[in-house]
C-alpha cells in the first residue's frame, strides 16, 4: 500500500515466458482502455484512500482545485479553479472557481462543496496531513473560497491542490453510496464495481474541459507479475505498471511501449546514530564510499533505478550536483575507517531487514564486507521489523522509502520530532531542525531554494544515511496508445490518452 506521505516498497523477482504478440495497428480506432491493477480497491472514498491503486482510480472520477503542472516550473494550472491569489502575509489562499464545472448527476460544483471536500481531506487519517496547518476555510460567496492559515506555510498551496471535490448534497443524502457508487467532479464516471476483479468508468460526456477521447476504461485485477505482462502482449491490457522482472520481454515487443518515470522513492541503507560506531561521521562516509551503487541497481532492480546518493531526487526541487555525492571508491572508505580508529576487520553486528529487502542486504554486506566490515544479516516478518526499526532496536539496516510532494516532506528523515517514525537515522540537530522551520515558513522560492541547498548539503557533509538509488515507476502499454509524458511520481490520467 502506498501512504499519501511515506512508503515502504519492495522489489519483486519473477521470471515468464514470452507469449504470442498482438499486431499494434488492430489496436487503432479503438475508444475503450483495459488497466491493469495488481490489487482491489478497499475504498472509493475520496479523502480516506491509502493505495496507488485508489488514487489511481479516483484520479479519473473527481478533480482537484486546480492541477500541479509536472514541468520545470511546477505552476498550478486551473481545474475547478481558474484563479488564485496568496495575500502578502502568506496566511490567506484565494480560489476563484469556474462557473462551468459539474458533478456527474449534473448539479454545479459549487463553493460550498469546495469546502466541504477540504474539510472532509483535512479529517481524513491518510490524507490529512497534507494540509494540516489550515486553521479554517471558507466560502466568501458562490464562487470563491478562502483558506487562512494561523502562520505561513510555503508548502500549503501544493496540498491544498490535492482534494479531490465532491459533492456534499450526494454525501448528506447517501453517505454510504458515496463511497460505494461515487458521483464525481471528473472527466469518467462510475459504472460498476466487481469486487476482486475490475472497476468500469465511462466517459462523462459533459466534463467542462471537453468530452474524454477514450470512452470506457476497465480497471482490472490482475496480482501477477507474469499474468499481467503476458495480458499486454495479448492484448487483453492495454496499459499497466511492471516490475523489472518481465521489462526484457516486454521492452523486446515492438508493439509495447515501455517508459521509465522517475519518482522520489530511495532505496537507501540507515544507521543507527544513537550507537557506536555509527555516531561518527567517519564511519557513516566510509560506508557511503563503501557501496557499489551501480552494482546494486543491476542486481536488485534489473537497472530500473538511478543511482543517486542523495535522498533528495535528482527531480526534485532542492538537489544540486554541487552537493557532495558518493561514489564507489573502497580504498577512501578503507582510509576514513582508520582515521575513525576502526581496526578492520570490525564485527558491525545485525543488519536487519524485512524478507522483502534481503536481495539489498545481500549486496551490501558483501560491499561492506570488501572493506573489512562483517554484517549478519537478520530477516524479519515486515511489521516487526518495522517495529525495531521505528523503535531504534536495530544497528543497520536497508530499505526503500516514499516521502512524497513537497520537498517539506523530506523533513520526517531528518528533524526531531520524526524520530520513531520516518527518522530511521534517530538524528538530532538543532541547525537542522530550524532550517526546515525555515523552509515551512520562507515564501520567496530563491531564498528557500537555497535553505534546501544548506539541508542537503549539511546532510551528504554528516553522511545521515547512505542513499544509493532512486528505482524507477515503469509503465508498459499498447504501441498504439498515445500517453502524453509522466509527470514526476508517475500519476496518470486518462483523459490524456487516445489511440
Amino acid at each position: 500500500m502506498k501512504k499519501a506521505l511515506a512508503m515502504l516498497v519492495a522489489a519483486c523477482t519473477l521470471t515468464m515466458a514470452v507469449p504470442v504478440c498482438i499486431n499494434a495497428e488492430e489496436a487503432s480506432g479503438k475508444t475503450d482502455i483495459v488497466i491493469a491493477v495488481d490489487a482491489d480497491v478497499d475504498t472509493l472514498h475520496p479523502t480516506d484512500f491509502s493505495t496507488t491503486v485508489e488514487l489511481n482510480v479516483l484520479n479519473q472520477l473527481y478533480d482537484t482545485l486546480m492541477y500541479m503542472n509536472p514541468d520545470g516550473t511546477h505552476d498550478p494550472e486551473p481545474r475547478i479553479a481558474e484563479s488564485y491569489e496568496i495575500s502578502e502575509d502568506g496566511l490567506d489562499y484565494t480560489f476563484h472557481l469556474r462557473n462551468d464545472a459539474t458533478f456527474h448527476d449534473g448539479t454545479p460544483v459549487t463553493a460550498e462543496d469546495v469546502v466541504f471536500s477540504i474539510e472532509l481531506y483535512k479529517a481524513s487519517e491518510y490524507q490529512g496531513s497534507q494540509i494540516a496547518m489550515l486553521s479554517s476555510v471558507e466560502a466568501t460567496d458562490e464562487s470563491t473560497v478562502v483558506c487562512h492559515l494561523d502562520s505561513p506555510y510555503a508548502p500549503f498551496l501544493g496540498g491544498i491542490l490535492s482534494p479531490f471535490i465532491c459533492s456534499k448534497a450526494y454525501y448528506e443524502s447517501d453517505p454510504d453510496a458515496f463511497v460505494t457508487s461515487p458521483i464525481g467532479s471528473g472527466p469518467y464516471k462510475f459504472v460498476s464495481r466487481a469486487t476482486g476483479s475490475n472497476i468500469i468508468l465511462e466517459a462523462n460526456e459533459d466534463y467542462y474541459r471537453g468530452a474524454p477521447a477514450v470512452k470506457d476504461i476497465s480497471f482490472e485485477v490482475i496480482p501477477d507479475t507474469a499474468t499481467k505482462a503476458i495480458a499486454l502482449q495479448t492484448g487483453e491490457v492495454n496499459f499497466a505498471e511492471i516490475d523489472s522482472s518481465v521489462l526484457a520481454q516486454l521492452d523486446a515487443n515492438p508493439e509495447i511501449t515501455v517508459t521509465e518515470v522517475p519518482n522520489s522513492t530511495f532505496c537507501y541503507v540507515s544507521m543507527n546514530l544513537e550507537k557506536e560506531p555509527f555516531s561518527n561521521p567517519l564511519v557513516r562516509q566510509a560506508i557511503n564510499y563503501a557501496i557499489d551503487r551501480d552494482n546494486l541497481v543491476a542486481v536488485c532492480y534489473d537497472g530500473e533505478a538511478e543511482v543517486n546518493s542523495n535522498i533528495c531526487a535528482k527531480n526534485r526541487n532542492g538537489y544540486s550536483e554541487d552537493q557532495l555525492q558518493y561514489t564507489y571508491d573502497p580504498d577512501k572508505a578503507k582510509a576514513l575507517l582508520e582515521e575513525a580508529g576502526i581496526t578492520t576487520p570490525y564485527d558491525l553486528g545485525e543488519i536487519l531487514v524485512a524478507e522483502k529487502y534481503s536481495n539489498l542486504a545481500t549486496v551490501v554486506q558483501n560491499d561492506l564486507k570488501a572493506v573489512g566490515l562483517e554484517v549478519t544479516i537478520s530477516v524479519k516478518e515486515f511489521n516487526a521489523y518495522i517495529g525495531d526499526l521505528t523503535s531504534g532496536n536495530y544497528n543497520i539496516t536497508v530499505l526503500n522509502m516514499t516521502l512524497e510532494g513537497d520537498t517539506q516532506t523530506l523533513e520526517m528523515a531528518f528533524t526531531t520530532d520524526y524520530i520513531g517514525t520516518a527518522n530511521n537515522a534517530r538524528y538530532s540537530d538543532p541547525d537542522m531542525d530550524e532550517l526546515f522551520n525555515q523552509t515551512r515558513s520562507e515564501t520567496d522560492p530563491d531564498k528557500r531554494l537555497e535553505l534546501f541547498n544548506q539541508i542537503f548539503t549539511k546532510a551528504q557533509d554528516e553522511a545521515i544515511y547512505a542513499v544509493l538509488c532512486n528505482p524507477l515507476t515503469l509503465y508498459a502499454y499498447n504501441s498504439s496508445l498515445q500517453c502524453p509524458e509522466f509527470p514526476f511520481e508517475g500519476n496518470y490520467y486518462v483523459y490524456d490518452f487516445a489511440w
